[in-house]
């Protein structure tokens, strides 16, 4: 793609010889600069794009956009502008086509339900015949294929790429979990959708966000990024939900458009009614938990709003397989239960002790810690929860990162009352935690472990180790059964 035709509209000044060549990538890693590419210096957290204008000049890069005029080489151009981040996704829109023209794109946003809302409304598209993509927390899916994700919502590149071999691999719609940080660092800025939907807001990551208005404020804003005629779904179950003119809601009130009745949760699964004023729904579905209750109600809401009718999207769920790393069993044929999860937030980890509390015979033994150089504000909150829901507590370390573990730990017991240290065992090492819990159960017992679900990593320090729950707790009862 020619260059001029790249940075239409950006106001940038490209010199008539410039704008004729021809583009074959965009990158803001000048690792991955080849000759023909457009390298985009952006501003990081941690390392600046500019300090790498050279390397990307060396390596063979057509041209470089700056946020600022640097004299002497002519391949160097200003963006006038000054924010190169949020010129990256108008520039990712323009190389990628707007592929998000030729789908039809669903955006998920919230503090918690994003992943499994996400992968149940694909589910419920696949099902009836609409070929569906998917970005977020656990993976994506472009044209049924697995791709590794490194994060919720990709940069604006990334995502414009992979919506676009969507495209080219026969998808017909793309589901996608839409971060905060996506939305405030302009990560999703140039993309349009179909229908928006928000989960629910609860305290997180306010490490990045002053405060919970700033956070819901940047939520709010997927609402913004619709296109014309674009539909809003939002959830009312929690509070601090925002309004949204035009917008239909799902939750337990009789007023809501979509209202939830007659919530049933076992073992073997949920069941529920979504009365709307057209008819009244039921819904099975074979995955544990009430939380996948509002999950699959919001789901069902977005693609009955998109057009998929009522009855089918309910069928699709009666085989739903569940989601890697919520609310998930691991099961070896012992007579309690072991259940991983990715509840790392204080609402996350109160709905699932509360589904514990609610399938348990006997005790709910919990195991959890919190994720460092993250909101330290949430750590105490999360002790208490735990403290009030489980019967016994094994506080650990989840991704340390650089942070101390046992600063970390004690900052989650300063949340709990001198009453029930009693029932809390302190042990850093995350598998030897599992283990305790593992060797604790007993018959009816159900054993939550929090705070990473699908991840196969951990991070201490600046290293990432291979760590996954679920092997680790496999591990546990294998050596328990023996």
């Amino acid at each position: 793609m020619r260059l001029a035709d790249i940075l239409r509209g950006t106001g940038i000044y490209v010199p008539a010889d410039l704008g004729e060549l021809d583009i074959v990538s965009v990158q803001e890693d000048s690792r991955m600069v080849a000759p023909g590419t457009l390298f985009v210096a952006v501003r990081g957290f941690s390392t600046d794009g500019h300090v790498y204008i050279e390397q990307a000049l060396e390596r063979g890069a057509s041209a470089v956009i700056s946020e600022e005029t640097l004299e002497g080489d002519p391949r160097i151009l200003a963006n006038p502008g000054g924010n190169n981040r949020m010129l990256l996704s108008a520039i990712s829109a323009e190389f990628y086509r707007k592929p998000w023209n030729e789908l039809s794109v669903f955006g998920i946003t919230g503090t918690n339900g994003k992943t499994s809302t996400a992968r149940m409304l694909r589910w419920i598209l696949e099902k009836n015949g609409m070929k569906t993509g998917l970005m977020g927390t656990v993976g994506h899916l472009v044209g049924g294929r697995e791709i590794a994700a490194s994060m919720t919502t990709p940069g604006a590149l990334e995502t414009a790429g992979l919506m676009r071999r969507m495209v080219e691999a026969g998808d017909r719609c793309c589901v996608m979990e839409v971060s905060s940080h996506a939305l405030s660092l302009g990560r999703v800025e140039s993309v349009k959708f179909d229908l928006t939907l928000f989960t629910n807001i609860t305290q997180d990551h306010l490490d990045y966000h002053r405060d919970m208005d700033e956070y819901l404020q940047c939520k709010k804003h997927l609402f913004d990024l619709r296109k014309n005629g674009g539909s809003a779904v939002v959830g009312t179950y929690s509070e601090g939900f925002p309004l949204v003119e035009g917008g239909v809601t799902f939750g337990l009130r009789e007023c809501d458009d979509y209202s939830i009745e007659d919530i049933e949760t076992s073992l073997a699964g949920i069941s529920f009614r979504l009365v709307s004023k057209a008819f009244p729904l039921q819904v099975r579905m074979p995955v544990p938990g009430r939380f996948n209750v509002f999950n699959a109600a919001g789901a069902l809401a977005a693609a009955m709003e998109r057009g998929i009718e009522p009855e089918a999207a309910a069928r699709s769920l009666e085989d739903f397989p569940g989601v890697p790393g919520r609310f998930q069993p691991v099961d070896l044929g012992q007579d309690f239960l072991v259940a991983v999860d990715y509840a790392h937030t204080p609402d996350a980890l109160e709905r699932v002790l509360e589904q514990a509390s609610q399938l348990t015979v006997n005790r709910v033994i919990a195991v959890f810690g919190a994720g460092g150089d993250r909101d330290r504000a949430k750590r105490p909150v999360m002790g208490r929860i735990a403290a009030d829901l489980a019967d016994i507590l094994i506080v650990t370390s989840d991704n340390p990162r650089t942070e101390d573990p046992n600063m970390i730990i004690s900052q989650i017991m300063n949340g709990i009352g001198p009453d029930d240290v009693g029932r809390v065992t302190v042990e850093p090492d995350r598998r030897t935690a599992i283990r305790i819990a593992v060797r604790e159960a007993k018959s009816g017992d159900v054993v939550v472990i929090a705070g990473k679900g699908h991840e196969d990593y951990q991070i201490i320090g600046r290293v990432k180790i291979h760590f996954d729950d679920r092997e680790e707790a496999a591990a546990a009862l294998r050596e328990a059964l023996e």
